[in-house]
């Protein structure tokens, strides 16, 4: 995958006075519905019987669609509004029969109207007749309604690329109010869009977070007040317009067309899809069957994975880990009675498990929607969740009492791409687009007691992963999707994930990350996940797969260096033991972080440095063809443009400052004398990277992590994936 243009993109700035403007509050009247198609090849079958209505009518113009006159041919065609002789098309029919019968020179009026009588009459008896036919298809099979013949000329209709038929109503009818969390926004200064995109606390309900998902902007449908899919990207990029160069650009690639189809009728049915699933959900209580218990969870079967999943094991089995382990599959990959690797497995402590009625996508390499549903039909409360090729450097139990996860209940890890501001997934679940980095789920613990809704939400999402894969490269932003829907936050490692390598350059460039080495809460390395390795088809081996590591730092050190600084950096360290830091951080005290490191959350100073730094990590791809696909990071100024000069304008302001002050308080250090607390001014260095690369013989966790997984007749490539 190419890396991303390197072009600068000038900060979009919205004054609040326009933030509130009609093309966000009101941008048409009312009772005018949207006068965007919804063209999407995926819900043609569900679109909406309403209409346009008339802009004659009194209605306000939709600055968001242009109106284009008719083209000259068509008019000429007699198309459209209507061409000479006859006048615009709502009165054309009726002129025509009165022209027609006009120039036949029929004998009497009476004979006229009996004729137009009759044709009335005739129209209304078919329109009865249509109606109830449609009324038929809807409420019976599809199937149904296909005639039984032999006749190989019958067309058959095709079946909609879409999983989804039923028909949805409006959740909030035009005309009808009802009381939100939303109602008081206006009176208490706020916006809807900023209230949607925040989190409920922990104890909130299920029944609370479905309804803040129902009133948020963005997927309410044709209702007063609602933007079109372009008003809701607009509030995404006052936080998301500055990711270019982080972007998923496969997404973007894959998507466009789709993305660029929706309007605000499509993007409701999408919503109220999964708010109807959430419904049943409720109403079965099925979000409280939560089990019991702490275990490792796993989904293997395809190719090579059960072999994987062994060295996992045996690794785990090694530090002493007594965690229980079960290990879910299609019923198609079932082992025989007589493949040794069921007694292996055995022997390791693991269970496998049939995942009964489920089948797996031929079309995929991955077994994508088992990952949820493992998670919702095993016994556990609490689960450890591990991809096959995610192996950790030591038992991970200890994680379960991580103050973070403590906290929150959930802890997931990032990945290496952030998400574009024109995906309409962020329409659909109500959410402003974050500036934070997207998910990872080959390793994740989460408390089911207060999470399972969430993964009830993700199942049903994988399940139909061929539609939702549009707004996801993969299953692993489905899971914080499910999150951010149902209002909800998750626990992040203490340190971004770190590019592990090669111990030496291959031919297309001199670092070639193929592992994606995730931390623990206090930035330990915890999980080996190595997703490109499998891939390296030769070349690889023992002494020759893992050696050094790019990462950031913890940022634990005081003072920050110009290279770790951040914007208005305090000159002493500050006396912030009452706000989280290190082993205690969440997604929202990095999330649209700023340069001076404030971000959705506030956390302690340290993690104010990380925040505002992780913002000029870039990852770009190199070799796949004359060596192995590679991974490797660099570091951008994040700032913008129009930054940059103003900035070092200031700089050198407060170097003078400093020189001066400095030069007057200068004194000799007497010998012996106790070091004073460093007082000072640092400036940040936006352009020197603060990157590190460490070496895995250094690291205690990860020096002989190599050599074990050898002995147990670790194999680095393979077919599965």
């Amino acid at each position: 995958m190419p890396p991303p243009t390197q072009t600068p993109k000038p900060k979009l700035h919205i004054p609040l006075t326009e933030k509130s403007s009609p093309f966000f509050s009101k941008p048409y009247n009312p009772s005018q519905l949207s006068p965007i198609p919804d063209n999407s090849p995926l819900t043609n079958h569900s679109k909406s019987s309403h209409s346009p209505q008339d802009s004659s009518e009194g209605g306000d113009i939709d600055c968001q669609t242009p109106l284009l006159p008719p083209s000259p041919g068509h008019l000429e065609n007699g198309g459209g509004g209507g061409s000479y002789p006859f006048p615009p098309y709502q009165h054309g029919i009726f002129t025509r029969i009165r022209m027609a019968l006009h120039h036949q020179g029929l004998p009497s009026t009476f004979v006229k109207r009996v004729l137009l009588l009759s044709l009335v009459l005739g129209l209304i008896v078919l329109g009865v007749n249509h109606s109830d036919v449609r009324q038929m298809a809807l409420s019976s099979n599809p199937q149904d309604n296909i005639p039984s013949t032999s006749n190989s000329d019958v067309t058959i209709p095709s079946k909609p690329k879409r999983p989804f038929r039923y028909p949805f109503q409006l959740s909030t009818p035009s005309g009808i109010k009802h009381k939100t969390i939303y109602s008081n926004a206006a009176s208490e200064g706020k916006r809807e869009i900023d209230i949607a995109s925040d989190s409920l606390p922990l104890t909130a309900t299920l029944r609370e977070r479905l309804n803040a998902w129902r009133d948020a902007p963005g997927g309410r449908g044709e209702v007063e007040g609602e933007v079109e899919h372009g008003g809701f990207v607009q509030w995404n990029l006052e936080q998301c317009d500055t990711i270019d160069q982080q972007h998923n650009t496969h997404m973007i690639q894959h998507s466009a067309n789709m993305w660029a189809s929706v309007n605000r009728t499509s993007l409701h049915t999408y919503r109220m899809e999964l708010i109807n699933h959430m419904e049943t959900v409720l109403e079965s209580g099925e979000h409280e069957k939560y089990g019991e218990g702490r275990g490792i969870v796993m989904v293997a079967g395809n190719a090579d994975t059960l072999q994987r999943v062994k060295w996992s094991l045996g690794m785990l089995r090694s530090y002493g880990s007594e965690l229980p382990v079960q290990i879910y599959h299609f019923p198609s990959e079932r082992p025989n009675d007589d493949d040794p690797i069921r007694e292996e497995l055995k022997e390791l402590g693991a269970e496998l498990v049939e995942a009964l009625g489920q089948t797996r996508d031929t079309k995929k390499n991955k077994s994508y929607h088992l990952k949820a549903l493992a998670v919702v039909q095993s016994p556990f409360r609490e689960v450890l969740y591990l991809d096959s090729d995610s192996i950790p450097t030591r038992d991970p139990a200890y994680m379960f009492d991580a103050p973070n996860y403590r906290r929150l209940g959930i802890w997931a890890t990032p990945d290496y791409w952030k998400t574009s501001a024109n995906n309409p997934i962020w329409s659909i679940i109500g959410v402003k687009c974050r500036n934070e980095w997207e998910m990872e789920t080959g390793q994740m613990f989460v408390d089911k007691k207060l999470h399972l809704d969430v993964f009830l939400l993700i199942k049903y999402m994988l399940e139909n992963h061929e539609f939702w894969f549009y707004f996801s490269d993969g299953d692993k932003d489905i899971f914080r999707w499910a999150l951010l829907a149902l209002r909800k936050r998750w626990a992040v490692p203490g340190r971004w994930v770190g590019a592990a390598a090669l111990p030496s350059g291959t031919a297309s460039g001199d670092f070639c990350s193929h592992t994606m080495l995730q931390h623990d809460s206090f930035g330990e390395p915890l999980f080996v996940h190595y997703n490109l390795l499998k891939q390296i088809p030769s070349g690889v081996g023992r002494g020759y797969s893992w050696g050094r590591t790019k990462q950031l730092p913890l940022f634990n050190t005081w003072p920050a260096t110009p290279s770790t600084a951040r914007l208005d950096e305090p000159s002493r360290k500050p006396a912030d033991d009452d706000k989280p830091g290190l082993g205690d951080v969440d997604c929202d005290m990095l999330a649209d972080a700023q340069e001076d490191g404030s971000a959705r959350a506030p956390a302690k100073e340290m993690i104010m440095r990380r925040a505002a730094r992780e913002r000029g990590v870039k990852v770009k791809y190199h070799g796949g063809w004359i060596s192995a696909l590679c991974i490797d990071l660099e570091y951008i100024d994040p700032r913008p443009e129009e930054r940059k000069e103003a900035d070092a304008e200031r700089k050198a302001i407060l170097e003078e400052q400093n020189s001066l002050k400095e030069m007057a308080e200068d004194k000799p250090k007497i010998e012996g004398e106790e070091e004073e607390e460093f007082v000072g001014v640092i400036y940040p260095d936006w352009e020197q990277s603060p990157i590190e690369v460490v070496q895995w013989r250094d690291d205690v966790h990860l020096a002989d992590f190599e050599s074990k997984i050898y002995d147990l007749g670790f194999k680095p490539s393979g077919p599965g994936f």
